[in-house]
């Protein structure tokens, strides 16, 4: 029996948000969720956007409405840190707070592949897309990423979408299509701030090779393209401006330009009452640049930084990608030479991603390789593209080797499972902790598994250091104490990877290397200290 290919897309899909799902209540909460779902919560329950506007807010509502519907409310008072306690430690479980916080995000993870299926089989067929999604939906950092209560799945489903309407529109470049590109520009600028960069350089590195690859239709899509701007800087600006509820304000509510650069600066040499839309727009990536301007600690081959280095991103995308899909689309790079739609699609593919990489490498924000989680949907399709150039070989050994290799990308996927998003491959050796850590490895995702492996051990009292807000009372921790990184201690230490790589000087943690310890889930050193 014939099994039309689009739902076996749609059983892949399944699978996907499935084993996304599956993570929920593996993971104790990551530092930046409740900061999420707490924005989103003071949008619904106050109609207001003050608490962190530096992220935007549709997928905060998005990741806040089943945490709103099951009765998790944000405390109207008290600081920062009071008000993002009171979103998973409350009156209910902590677990089912996991679980009502991050199901939001599979609204985003089934846009993001249906959108790559859509593209790959618009960009190839209809085989293909399914082997793009396959790769895509397998790659174990797409799953753990999209199971947490953040921008990542959002950002990367805005992305994806702009790819197909662009798509859409190099084949015909009217207005009807560039009205559809500027909806999905909208989106994902609304997404997350990064896409405002990463879709104009994707997009703008695909149209450039289509005008030298089709010198045929390039008077087309030049024309298309000067009509095309400025229908997208209208359609985009107008859904950014809803998604910020149409709110209008002065250049006054923006917080600080005092130190403000380029288009900033020029807004705070204008009369502060001169009206504007979407203010809190502009003063959230105002903060972010802000941010990006001073630097955040960020950690790289054992070394610490605030101002970051050029090559981190490369690096993390070497570090946390299956070695299968990076070998299939190296293959490409030197194989690529057969029919003209696979080279289009693997050339333009890898120019989407590579811009991807090129608009994140002058950061100082090198947190973590979610942070260029867009570019895995033009990787995708060029490692889809590679193999099926690998599958029409005549050799036998080459199309054996290139079965073998997705083979394995899907075996290397299952064997992740649930820890998808502090995946390595061998690359990283025995301990990735050597060479990255942040939300790369330890966002403080194993607490619970630490309680539980406590509860096991029937430990009576720990010394502890993990990352992030932990009210170990609240999780049923037996007296936990703060560990101190230069004061020895005995009993039961528990030091998770990120805390025991912190820049806390030479003399760190000296007391604990000589002795054992037990890994618990993927991050914490549990030591036992006569």
């Amino acid at each position: 029996m014939h099994i039309p290919l689009r739902w076996l897309a749609a059983l892949l899909i399944a699978i996907a948000l499935l084993r996304t799902a599956a993570t929920f209540r593996a993971f104790s909460a990551t530092n930046d969720e409740a900061t999420h779902v707490a924005a989103g919560l003071e949008i619904i329950q106050y109609h207001r956007y003050r608490l962190q506007p530096m992220n935007p807010p549709l997928p905060r509502l998005v990741i806040a409405a089943a945490p709103y519907v099951s009765g998790i409310r944000v405390a109207e008072r008290g600081n920062f840190y009071e008000q993002v306690y009171s979103v998973f430690y409350n009156e209910r479980k902590y677990e089912d707070n996991l679980v009502s916080a991050r199901v939001g995000n599979l609204f985003f993870l089934t846009i993001a592949l249906a959108a790559l299926w859509l593209w790959a089989r618009h960009e190839l067929d209809e085989r293909a897309a399914l082997l793009a999604l396959c790769i895509f939906s397998m790659q174990p950092i797409i799953l753990g990423y999209c199971g947490l209560a953040t921008h990542d799945a959002a950002g990367t489903a805005g992305f994806a979408l702009c790819l197909l309407a662009f798509g859409h529109w190099l084949r015909r470049p009217d207005t009807r299509r560039a009205l559809f590109f500027g909806l999905a520009y909208g989106f994902a600028i609304a997404c997350k701030f990064s896409n405002i960069g990463y879709v104009c350089a994707a997009c703008a590195s695909i149209l450039i090779w289509r005008l030298f690859d089709s010198p045929r239709g390039r008077k087309q899509l030049l024309l298309g393209g000067a009509r095309m701007l400025l229908v997208v800087l209208i359609t985009s600006a107008v859904f950014v401006w809803a998604s910020y509820a149409f709110t209008l304000g002065t250049i006054a509510d923006i917080s600080d330009l005092k130190s403000a650069h380029g288009f900033f600066g020029v807004l705070a040499r204008q009369d502060p009452r001169l009206p504007l839309p979407a203010p809190l727009f502009f003063d959230g990536i105002g903060e972010l640049l802000e941010l990006d301007r001073h630097g955040m600690e960020s950690y790289l081959f054992g070394r610490w930084s605030t101002t970051g280095w050029w090559w981190y991103f490369p690096i993390a995308l070497a570090l946390k990608t299956t070695l299968a899909s990076l070998a299939l689309v190296g293959a490409g790079v030197v194989s690529m030479n057969r029919k003209p739609i696979l080279r289009r699609a693997f050339i333009e593919s890898i120019l989407a991603a590579l811009a991807v990489l090129l608009v994140a490498m002058p950061s100082r924000l090198d947190l973590g390789v979610r942070y260029i989680l867009p570019a895995f949907v033009p990787f995708s399709v060029a490692a889809t593209a590679s193999a099926r150039s690998l599958l029409e070989d005549r050799r036998f050994w080459v199309r054996g080797a290139t079965v073998l290799l997705i083979a394995v990308h899907l075996i290397v996927s299952a064997l992740a499972h649930p820890d998808y998003f502090p995946y390595f491959n061998a690359l990283a050796g025995k301990d990735p902790s050597r060479l990255l850590v942040d939300s790369n490895l330890d966002w403080g995702q194993d607490v619970l598994r630490l309680r539980d492996t406590v509860h096991r051990l029937e430990v009576d009292q720990l010394t502890a250091s993990m990352p992030g807000l932990v009210d170990y009372d609240a999780l049923g921790f037996p007296p936990t104490y703060q560990a101190d990184a230069r004061t020895p201690a005995s009993g039961w230490i528990a030091v998770s990877d990120h805390m025991y790589r912190m820049p806390l000087g030479d003399h760190a943690w000296w007391w604990l290397e000589r002795y054992p310890f037990e890994r618990v889930g993927k991050t914490v050193r549990l030591f036992h200290i006569p």
